[in-house]
């Protein structure tokens, strides 16, 4: 009786790794089970009725591999009677394209059903008929297998001694996962081996995996266990405040990222279940993203159109939280700058015209009002003038003109130089009186040494030469 309990379970754990798509261990536990059951002096009819169901179940995939398999196989053979037909006239390539049939023969048998014996007998034959216009290589390919032979063993070893060093505290499901992977790349590059090795060494090899196997098994059934109880938390998730409810998911969600996989099969579909118990409590945060992105969208076209002001839009910005991160409040803060950028421009301009009718102000042409109003009292004094200094004047353009990095007129050399050594020996002088040292300083200062009464075009070259310095110094 007790050995009739453990068949049914060891059938029930066929069954389930047929589920996941463990069809090779499936198949192991299922030859154990048969093997198992003819000592029975008689096997129970509901045993019976399930070990059919399993040999069907395994034939189906059986079929299946077969399918997916067998016109590979048949491909291979055909390139080894198309070399039979058509031999390399160089006998070495001849043997390695054998050689490399041979190892994708091999590690068809690994991934799949073996082939069936008439596959096998067709292809056992052309290999040795293929092998005869080479046959002084065969020792060399024969070497190359024992050698493939004896690597694969050391695999096998490692995986052994792995095995040994960590079952008493295995590490993690991933760690493991990656394990395998290594050793089965390793594995993969030491084919072919000599057919009387294969099957014992694919024996030894997954029998050697087996152990570590079933401890991912065991552990991702375990964080399967746990994701399920966290994803019934979410649901339990019942706060009247929403932001709670949104901390608490959050918080559950970090507790998820620490739990290793539940395997592929079910990995997706539990997290899919696990957000979507959660997405109740966004759907108020979603709507207050909406409603901030509508009303940055309002403020944005009435900047545009000019019906708000900046600082208006600003203050109205503070108030936003959740769109802090969207393009539409990146593209507001971008026509922000741009519309004071245009503002400054339009600023500059205006100054800059009004520093450039100080000239025709001085002349009276236009109204004193129409230049900046730091200058009126200047040139208002300017008036009394009898006569203009045209000295001061070029030294007022040609200081400007150090000012604002602009080359001055040859004849004007010496000036600049004077004024450069001035300017030097000022850095050390801190009782200099005068500071003539910045742009209005300097513009009063021509101011002051002008007259109208004797104006001429000199006069009104040296005035040009400042406004373009001006253009460049002005903020």
């Amino acid at each position: 009786m007790e050995t009739n309990q453990h068949l049914f379970k060891e059938l029930e754990a066929a069954e389930r790794l047929f589920s996941d798509g463990s069809i090779k261990n499936a198949q192991k536990r299922l030859r154990n089970v048969l093997k198992e059951s003819k000592a029975l002096d008689k096997i129970p009819n509901k045993l019976r009725h399930k070990i059919n169901a399993a040999i069907s179940k395994s034939r189906y995939f059986d079929e299946i591999s077969s399918f997916a398999t067998n016109p590979k196989r048949n491909d291979l053979i055909n390139k080894l009677d198309d070399l039979i037909k058509n031999p390399n006239n160089n006998p070495r390539k001849h043997a390695h394209k054998i050689h490399e049939i041979h190892t994708q023969w091999q590690l068809l048998d690994l991934s799949s059903k073996p082939a069936s014996k008439s596959q096998w007998l067709n292809f056992n034959d052309l290999t040795k008929k293929a092998w005869e216009p080479c046959k002084e290589y065969f020792d060399e390919i024969k070497q190359i297998k024992v050698k493939n032979a004896s690597k694969r063993n050391n695999i096998i070893n490692d995986i052994n001694k792995f095995v040994n060093n960590n079952s008493n505290k295995w590490p993690n499901s991933k760690n493991l996962i990656i394990f395998l992977q290594k050793a089965f790349k390793e594995w993969q590059k030491y084919a072919p081996v000599l057919d009387e090795d294969l099957d014992k060494l694919k024996k030894l090899y997954f029998d050697a995996r087996k152990p570590i196997n079933d401890e991912i098994k065991r552990q991702e059934d375990e964080n399967k266990e746990k994701k399920i109880l966290l994803i019934k938390k979410v649901a339990e998730i019942t706060n009247d405040d929403n932001e709670k409810n949104i901390s608490e998911f959050i918080k559950l969600k970090d507790e998820w990222s620490n739990i290793g996989p539940a395997g592929k099969k079910n990995e997706k579909k539990m997290w899919d279940e696990f957000n979507k118990n959660a997405d109740r409590f966004f759907v108020e945060r979603r709507q207050k993203l909406t409603d901030e992105i509508n009303k940055i969208g309002d403020l944005n076209k009435k900047l545009n159109n000019d019906e708000i002001s900046i600082s208006e839009v600003k203050l109205a910005l503070n108030e936003i939280s959740d769109a802090k991160n969207t393009k539409e409040f990146k593209n507001i803060n971008k026509d922000i700058k741009s519309k004071i950028n245009d503002i400054n421009i339009a600023k500059k301009k205006e100054r800059f015209v009004a520093y450039a009718n100080i000239y025709d102000v001085l002349l009276g042409k236009i109204e004193i009002d129409k230049a900046p109003s730091n200058f009126i009292n200047t040139i208002q004094k300017s008036l009394e003038n009898d006569e203009s200094n045209i000295d001061e004047l070029n030294y007022a353009c040609v200081k400007l003109e150090i000012l604002a990095g602009i080359d001055s007129l040859k004849k004007d050399q010496s000036i600049r130089n004077n004024i450069q050594l001035e300017m030097l020996s000022n850095k050390f002088n801190k009782n200099n009186v005068l500071n003539t040292n910045d742009m209005d300083s300097l513009i009063n200062h021509f101011i002051n040494n002008f007259s109208k009464n004797d104006s001429k075009t000199i006069h009104a070259n040296i005035w040009k030469r400042i406004i373009k310095c001006v253009d460049k110094l002005i903020s």
